[in-house]
């Protein structure tokens, strides 16, 4: 008897497992599944060639053993219109309501950030690991930075450091099938950082003090992008052209745990709460 998980594995409808492929927080909650919908149905559910090679693909991407233990996405993924409707539009009132609320909430989630630090996290002990609103903005522009560099380069050892896991996994798997030479380079500021989200939560452990911190910080630097072939050509991008880029980064920290301190989470490259939690090349030239 393979028991009561096999025989639920039957049950799931093929369109939903498709489609739960392809969302993380399905695999998180049932890992299990996908080794056993792998198994049994990998090769004969999927009678196109096309059809089993994206399923690999998405397997490949979305592999388990990278997959956190939880994750429980942005927590709140508000942001303020880049441009206002008419003052006379009940829509203008609405907008501007949430606008106020989000500031509140900025507010008091960073008084709660600053309180639990200081009385009950694994950094009560490191004032120097303190988050300050002020000076945190440079430190998230120089990971940012450091991020980007380190993707050009491939260097994964350090980047598993800088991002959240998932992100990394997605990482790794573009670095793999990246061929030739990537630049991107740094050339300042366009205007200074802005935060737009500062959130908190309790963590695994559900006890006082063990937050999960977000910070949405808005990021509108000045950047070149380059992508060369094998022979060294360049077949996408310029890296002597400086463009200007904004992008909303998600920074994390887990406060109980002390080998990582802030990671990024993933970024959104426009307005309409678009997560990207993969820097992928084709994107980041498309970006510039």
């Amino acid at each position: 008897m393979l028991g009561p998980r096999f025989n639920k594995v039957f049950r799931i409808n093929l369109l939903s497992c498709q489609n739960n492929l392809s969302n993380p927080r399905y695999l998180i909650r049932k890992p299990n599944t996908l080794f056993l919908f792998t198994k049994i149905s990998l090769g004969r559910n999927y009678s196109s060639e096309a059809e089993l090679r994206d399923l690999r693909e998405t397997l490949e991407r979305i592999d388990p053993r990278y997959v956190p233990d939880f994750d429980f996405g942005i927590i709140d993924p508000y942001f303020k219109p880049l441009q206002m409707p008419s003052i006379f539009s009940k829509k203008y009132y609405r907008i501007l309501y949430e606008n106020s609320k989000n500031t509140f909430k900025n507010f008091m989630f960073g008084l709660n950030i600053a309180y639990c630090e200081r009385k009950y996290s694994e950094y009560k002990d490191k004032p120097a690991e303190y988050w300050s609103p002020k000076s945190f903005k440079s430190k998230a522009l120089n990971l940012y930075v450091e991020m980007n560099e380190n993707y050009a380069s491939k260097n994964l050892k350090t980047l598993q450091n800088l991002v959240e896991d998932r992100m990394y996994n997605k990482i790794k798997y573009d670095l793999k099938h990246r061929e030739g030479k990537f630049i991107w380079k740094y050339h300042g500021l366009v205007e200074k950082p802005k935060y737009i989200n500062v959130r908190c939560i309790l963590g695994h452990t559900r006890s006082t003090g063990n937050y999960l911190v977000q910070l949405t910080i808005k990021l509108h630097t000045k950047q070149s992008v380059g992508l060369y072939n094998k022979a060294g050509k360049l077949i996408a991008g310029d890296p002597k052209k400086v463009k200007d880029v904004l992008e909303y980064v998600v920074f994390q920290r887990k406060m109980w745990d002390k080998s990582k301190g802030w990671t990024i989470y993933g970024y959104f490259n426009d307005i309409n709460n678009n997560l990207l939690t993969q820097t992928n090349t084709q994107t980041k030239i498309q970006d510039v």
